[in-house]
């Protein structure tokens, strides 16, 4: 019986393809993990693409932002220069005016020294006129006295 036996059998039948219960929720889960990874691999790159964008912009956002500030800065230099060239000049009018104040001070000196002078010259006219007055008075009675 052995090998005549074996020989005879009806070949094996193939299993018959039934899907219980667990071969449907695995197939669904895996469709389901399929898709799903799928979405999430398209969301992300288009959160990437956003995101780069995102960058790009806010880089150029500082770029120009820098070169308003460096614009802004070369302005405030150019106007403290200006600045610094009117303080200098306004230095220059304070040593002016001190200088200024100086002679005033010696003019005024020198004038009050003419005043005194002159107040003393007026008396001096004065005392001459006098005598002149007396000489003239003391001639014109010589001269009545010699007529």
């Amino acid at each position: 019986m052995g090998l005549e036996d074996e020989a005879m059998e009806l070949p094996k039948r193939a299993q018959k393809l039934e899907w219980n219960l667990n071969s449907i929720l695995n197939l669904i889960t895996l469709i389901g993990m399929i898709g799903g990874g799928g979405w999430i691999w398209a969301n992300t790159t288009r959160d990437i693409e956003e995101l780069q964008t995102w960058r790009t912009s806010v880089e150029q956002t500082q770029k120009d932002r820098l070169a308003e500030s460096r614009e802004r800065d070369g302005r405030t230099d150019e106007r403290f220069r200006g600045l610094e060239a009117e303080v200098r000049k306004i230095d220059n009018l304070t040593y002016r005016v001190t200088i200024t104040e100086q002679s005033t001070a010696t003019i005024t000196s020198a004038i009050k020294d003419l005043q005194t002078l002159l107040n003393q010259q007026s008396g001096d006219l004065k005392v001459v006129r006098e005598i002149l007055q007396r000489i003239e008075a003391s001639q014109r009675d010589g001269n009545q006295l010699r007529r």
